[in-house]
């Protein structure tokens, strides 16, 4: 290849195609003769490009390589070139014969390649024979009628079909000639034009020509476009304008269709998509037997999709095109007319809604009447649909006006159902603001509908995690006007808010709104009854505060209103905490049901995080930390509120795996952007989790420092030994090392406090025996322990402190047998760190078990590494040395050496700084 030749781009979808080419090329290595594979593929769909590929395929496994293109003038010429040079190679030799453009050639060269394929069928030639129908069946006949007559003589194999790229593929096409993986904006021009891959690659050459792609932070994206024409309107009907390019082309394939088509097409774009064929049929005026030949022919040409009830475009950036091709004052008479019809509908008029928000005149109180209630009744089904047609109504509201505010607050459900908090809480805020300027007596007579609204930027606030101003706004909803019934979004949130708190009244509210359930509406009941709950938890009342959830989720089921603060998620979290793990997993699964008919909303985020400590207490880390990654923001919104979680179950996983710098940093991402005080559902768990990391950095003795400070406040320390039915007995174990008796004293104290409160609750009574037994060295007690604990974790751990307890006695052979079952338990649940100690412990007593397996690694670079050089390298690249890396690892100061010189051979390095450089 010369110097100025750029090399082709990776083919991109075509892996079945070229694993097809593979396995012929083997045929022909294997069997010594001659077969032939055809490709017919329209033009534009890569044929030549795949040849190409072939070709290059070929060389590469020993294939002398015959390539050439048929032309009118010289068909002939090529069948004797590629004849000449096939006598002149010798007979054994390998070949592949690629011939594109077949439908080019007459029917003499088509007979006398026919010929000469059968007078070389002996020999091992691949043959390559590509042509294009190119919509013309009559001029394909000659190729045709030649591969009929080759059939019975050589194998013939039709190669399979070059369709349009989808998914992974067409992104990569994109990403080839655009520079960058695209937006799904860039992606969906594709996808529009995707007839064929030369199609793609025209639009996107010629987007980045004109300037209408940009890259950055490594995503290929679309410029906006000049100011004017209809602005888009995410969820509201009008998507986004598409370059002038993208214009261009569709308006040309448009062209060839019908004027019926087009007609059908325009008019339907006003409708939206999807829209009902009875709509469609009214705007035209016609039956609707005269929509048949309209829509067969958009829906063969790929425009239109059908569905049960409606018909849908296939490309919403086809839609808006056809949506500018109607004049903007015959659009304004088209939604009217549209509107009229939808309205005369018993179910219409969410769609009325969405045709009038584009043509209502500013206060005109029937059309705003009509898209407050379409809004309303979108909520629920499509959140950010309601939000934009209420945020657009609103400003079709003077201000002043009842309306206003109204639509402003189905605005802010709305954000809140999606998880746009950040909208939700500014909007209310600037509606607030606004309404406070009018002059007197507006706000006085707006106070209801500010009330209402106060509640849902009280609930919006909850749920981003900004307990204490979510709070004040609660507060300042249920101090509105006298007389009427105060928001129940404004009591949960109040009530929730107070709880998170540390507001001692919570209990007492919740208690005055159970003893009188005539006064309240279910709703109101069922967060009295979860937040009564969270007291009974925090009290110590475990057994109490679980019963009085299931209450809290079986009256929400009675009631049949969604709550913003679903019971089930305080529920899964008790549930997980106290080891009833099946029933845990049915209350996410149901929480899991009802998010299904939200997706891309904040609760389709919560069954991830709620799946992900029950994983990690069953000893599933992978699962745990998969579960986290799709509660958080990866595929859309999550509630911050529930973050927490997230970040304390990464950090104990790190932990188990022995990566206590990964542990460090998610604790600080807790810490920095979810700030917890002691009232904090989370703050136990986090001060537990401090408390494990400064025992695996500086030992027993540091751990207990930070537990001697928990253990100041006695309800810090009984919710500490609650977060884990291992807890209490890890606390017990540290203070011990540390000989810090009255610790032990007070984790005692506590567990026994729990335990004559929850006489039915195995993992406290667990618990409780665990931490006993460890404190008063009776390895007999711990068998008891070991029978009561549901959690592997802490069964495991169980074995380990008997096996201590048996070597004091002398009973060498009983302790190993539970440093085996303690070793293996904690392997089983992924605790590496955990594993390695026992094994320490192990090798002291002159036993050593084999504790890895044979993996095929490549000699040198990074994945040459074993799990434990990985380990090591981690640990001394991150300032640590060989002395602190061995405490680290349960092993000598003088193996970490030996890992290190393997390392430096393995990563072709020769310092501690390189090593740092090449782990950066």
């Amino acid at each position: 290849m010369g110097p100025h030749v750029r090399p082709l781009p990776q083919v991109r979808g075509r892996e079945q195609q070229l694993a097809q080419l593979t396995a012929n090329l083997g045929t022909v290595a294997s069997t010594r003769r001659s077969k032939v594979l055809v490709v017919e593929a329209a033009p534009g769909a890569g044929k030549t490009r795949l040849l190409a590929e072939a070709v290059s395929l070929a060389g590469r496994n020993g294939f002398a390589v015959v390539e050439e293109r048929f032309h009118h003038p010289s068909a002939s010429a090529t069948i004797e070139a590629a004849r000449a040079w096939l006598r002149d190679d010798a007979e054994d030799i390998r070949a592949v014969v690629a011939l594109d453009d077949l439908h080019l050639a007459d029917s003499a060269a088509l007979t006398a390649l026919c010929d000469l394929v059968v007078a070389l069928g002996g020999r091992p030639v691949l043959w390559l024979l590509a042509f294009s129908p190119d919509g013309d069946a009559a001029a394909c006949g000659p190729v045709k009628s030649c591969l009929g007559r080759l059939r019975g003589r050589i194998p013939v194999e039709p190669v399979r079909e070059l369709g349009p790229l989808a998914g992974d593929a067409l992104a990569q096409l994109v990403a080839d000639h655009a520079g960058a993986v695209p937006a799904p904006a860039l992606l969906a021009l594709a996808e529009s034009v995707n007839g064929t891959p030369r199609a793609v690659i025209e639009l996107v050459r010629g987007l980045v020509e004109d300037g209408d792609i940009g890259v950055a932070d490594g995503t290929s994206r679309l410029r906006p476009g000049p100011p004017g024409g209809v602005p888009a309107a995410p969820g509201g009907g009008v998507p986004a304008p598409v370059p002038k390019r993208f214009a261009a082309l569709i308006q040309k394939d448009l062209r060839s269709l019908s004027a019926p088509t087009m007609k059908a097409l325009r008019l339907a774009a006003v409708l939206g998509s999807p829209f009902a064929p009875e709509d469609l049929s009214a705007m035209l005026g016609v039956a609707p037997v005269g929509l048949l030949a309209a829509v067969d022919e958009a829906v063969c040409r790929g425009l239109l999709v059908c569905g049960e009830h409606d018909i849908a475009f296939r490309s919403e950036p086809v839609r808006r095109v056809l949506l500018d091709s109607v004049p903007p004052p015959v659009c304004v008479l088209l939604r009217r007319q549209a509107a009229r019809i939808l309205l005369a509908r018993p179910d219409g008029i969410e769609r009325a809604a969405l045709q009038l928000v584009h043509v209502a005149r500013t206060g005109n109180v029937e059309a705003l009447r009509v898209i407050a209630e379409g809004a309303g009744r979108l909520l629920a089904a499509d959140p950010s649909t309601a939000a934009w047609l209420a945020v657009r109504g609103r400003e079709l509201a003077v201000p002043g006006r009842p309306e206003r505010v109204r639509l402003a607050r189905t605005a802010v459900e709305a954000y809140t159902r999606a998880g746009e908090l950040d909208r939700a809480v500014a909007l209310s805020e600037e509606t607030i603001e606004e309404t406070a300027r009018l002059p007197a007596p507006s706000p006085s007579a707006l106070a209801g509908d500010l009330a209402a609204l106060r509640a849902s930027m009280a609930a919006a606030l909850l749920l981003r995690g900004e307990t204490r101003t979510a709070r004040r706004a609660a507060h300042e909803a249920l101090a509105g006007p006298a007389g009427g019934s105060p928001p129940p979004e404004a009591v949960i949130t109040h009530l929730a808010a107070s709880y998170l708190t540390g507001d001692s009244t919570a209990d007492e509210r919740a208690r005055r709104i159970l003893d009188a359930p005539d006064r309240h509406p279910s709703a109101v009941r069922v967060g009295a009854l979860t937040f009564r709950a969270c007291g009974e938890w925090r009290e110590g009342r475990v057994g109490d505060s679980v019963g009085t959830l299931r209450g809290a989720v079986a009256l929400d089921r009675e009631g049949g209103s969604a709550q913003f603060l679903d019971p089930r998620w305080f529920l899964a979290f008790a549930l997980t905490r106290t080891d009833e793990y099946e029933e845990a997993a049915s209350v996410i699964r149901c929480a899991a049901r009802a998010a299904a008919s939200e997706p891309g909303t904040l609760a389709a985020a919560v069954p991830g995080l709620l799946l992900a400590p029950l994983h990690l207490a069953q000893g599933r880390p992978d699962e745990a930390e998969a579960a986290v990654r799709g509660g958080t923001g990866a595929d859309g919104p999550y509630p911050p509120m529930l973050a927490p979680q997230a970040w304390l179950v990464l950090a104990s996983v790190a932990l188990r795996r022995g990566a206590t710098d990964r542990a460090e940093d998610h604790l600080r991402t807790l810490e920095k952007d979810f700030p917890q005080d002691a009232a904090s559902p989370w703050w136990a768990a986090r001060r537990l989790l401090n408390a494990r990391v400064a025992e695996a950095r500086a030992g027993a003795g540091a751990a207990a420092r930070t537990l001697a400070e928990i253990g100041a406040d006695a309800g810090a320390l009984r919710e500490l030994v609650l977060e884990d039915p291992a807890a209490a007995a890890w606390c017990v174990r540290c203070a011990l090392a540390a000989e810090r008796p009255d610790l032990v004293a007070a984790v005692v104290d506590t567990t026994e406090y729990l335990r004559a409160r929850n006489q039915r609750v195995p993992s406290v009574l667990a618990s409780a025996a665990h931490a006993r037994a460890l404190a008063e060295s009776d390895p007999d007690a711990l068998v008891l322990a070991a029978r009561l604990h549901r959690n592997p974790w802490a069964r495991a751990a169980v074995a380990e402190d008997r096996a201590g307890l048996l070597l004091d006695r002398g009973d060498h052979e009983a302790a190993v047998a539970e440093l085996d079952r303690a070793m293996a338990g904690y392997g089983a649940l992924g605790g590496e760190r955990d594993a390695a100690r026992v094994r320490a412990r192990l090798r002291r007593l002159g036993v050593r078990r084999r504790h890895w397996t044979h993996a095929k690694r490549p000699d040198s670079g990074w994945e040459s590494l074993t799990k434990t050089e990985r380990k090591v390298a981690e640990l001394v690249a991150g300032g640590l040395t060989n002395q602190q890396a061995a405490h680290h690892l349960f092993i000598s100061p003088h193996t970490v050496g030996f890992h290190l010189r393997q390392i430096y051979r393995k990563l072709g390095i020769r310092s501690r700084m390189a090593l740092t450089r090449f782990t950066a």
